[in-house]
Order: C-alpha cells, then structure tokens, then sequence
C-alpha cells in the first residue's frame, strides 16, 4: 500500500471523535478527483481516497471534520437512530464523527481488487477505534440520492473479519447510539 499525504484545505475543526467509517464513490477519475478534492471552491473532501490502482491519498487527518457527506436526506432505517442530533434537533453532518472514505469510481462500477486489499491494509494499520459494523456506512445511509455501496461495504466488513478483530454487535441500536453519545461526552 503507498499512503500519499495530499493536503486538502477543505476540512475544519471538530469536537466530535472519530468512532466510525462512511464510504463513497467519486463518481470521477484521478487526476481530476484529487485536484477536485483539493480544490478550495469545491468546498468537498475526505479523510482518505482510495485510487483504482490502490494508491491511498491522505487529504484530511482524522482528527479533523471533512468536507464530505453534508447534506443528509432521508437517511436509513439502519443508521436513522444512530446518527447524532445537534442541540437544535438537527443531525450532526457525519463527516464529524466519521472518517469519511472516498473511493476511485464512476457509477455502475464496484471497486477494485487493489482498492478492496488497500482498504483492508489501512483500516488494520491506521484506524485507532474499533471497527463496528453499525458504525460503518456508505452514503447512501445518510442521504438516499446517493450510490449504493451495500455490496461494497459487505465486502469490506467480510474482509475486515477474516484479517482484523470486527467488534459485531448484537445490542440494540438504542444501546449502541447511548454508548456513542457517552463516547462523545467523553471529551
């Protein structure tokens, strides 16, 4: 895997941890994807793209909100009692408490082979938290405009579990949303 730090200015400051993962689709090819994710009037980012030929660009640290997946619209039923509300009864934009992963891809198409395995290696070797499937989404889960990535994230988490410790849990989601929020309140 060959890790590339590509600043991006377009990120802000958080007082949220990060404590899980939302995966998307560039719907665009490099070099333009990366320049567009650069570039300051897109206000757009990610934490981390993964390119086709497994290139990993690190554009965000991860203690920093991304400027990705900021419009939520009708999110799931899977993510729809875990995402966090602000003091206003809003949802909180994930890219706070999310490491928000870009990956190489037009639509219709899957990831790659080498996108798969540097996704695998990264999230073993770069992620500090737990991975919990619950807290492992693609865009879609928060805004259902977007691509569906359900095969994708399948496969990342099925992988995950043959080479990592993926924490499964079986509480309901009112319990994990709590155990999110103290999380949060931690800090």
């Amino acid at each position: 895997m060959n890790i590339i730090q590509s600043s991006s200015p377009n990120f802000s400051n958080t007082k949220y941890p990060k404590i899980g993962i939302q995966i998307h689709k560039t719907l665009g090819l490099m070099p333009g994807t990366l320049e567009w994710l650069r570039n300051p009037i897109s206000f757009s980012s990610c934490h981390v793209l993964f390119t086709k030929n497994g290139d990993v660009y690190e554009l965000v640290a991860h203690d920093k909100r991304s400027w990705s997946a900021g419009r939520i619209n009708k999110p799931s039923k899977r993510t729809l009692g875990l995402m966090l509300k602000n003091l206003w009864g809003g949802y909180v934009k994930p890219g706070h408490y999310l490491l928000q992963f870009e990956f190489e891809c037009l639509e219709g198409e899957s990831f790659t082979e080498n996108q798969y395995q540097s996704v695998v290696q990264y999230l073993r070797e770069n992620v500090k938290f737990p991975i919990i499937p619950e807290l492992f989404w693609e865009h879609k889960d928060t805004a259902i405009d977007k691509p569906d990535l359900k095969i994708e994230r399948e496969e990342i988490l099925k992988r995950l579990n043959e080479t990592v410790e993926v924490v499964e849990s079986k509480k309901d989601k009112e319990i994990i949303k709590k155990e999110i929020i103290n999380l949060v309140k931690q800090l």
